[in-house]
C-alpha cells in the first residue's frame, strides 16, 4: 500500500470510530442534514448549454 492509501484508510477508520461514539440522535440529525443537502443539489438545475457558433449565410 502506498502512503496515500494508508492515510486514507487511517482517516476512514478514525471517522468510523468518531461516528460510533456519537449518540443515535446525533447520527440521525447528521443523516437528515446530508439528505437535505442532496435534495438541494438535485433541486437546482444546471445552466443550459451555450448555443454553438452559428454559421452566417
Amino acid at each position: 500500500m502506498t502512503d496515500l492509501m494508508k492515510q486514507l484508510t487511517a482517516r476512514k477508520v478514525e471517522r468510523r470510530r468518531q461516528l460510533a461514539a456519537l449518540p443515535v440522535g446525533e447520527k440521525l440529525r447528521m443523516l437528515e442534514e446530508m439528505v437535505a443537502d442532496v435534495k438541494k443539489i438535485n433541486a437546482t438545475q444546471p445552466p443550459k448549454p451555450v448555443n454553438p457558433v452559428r454559421v452566417r449565410r
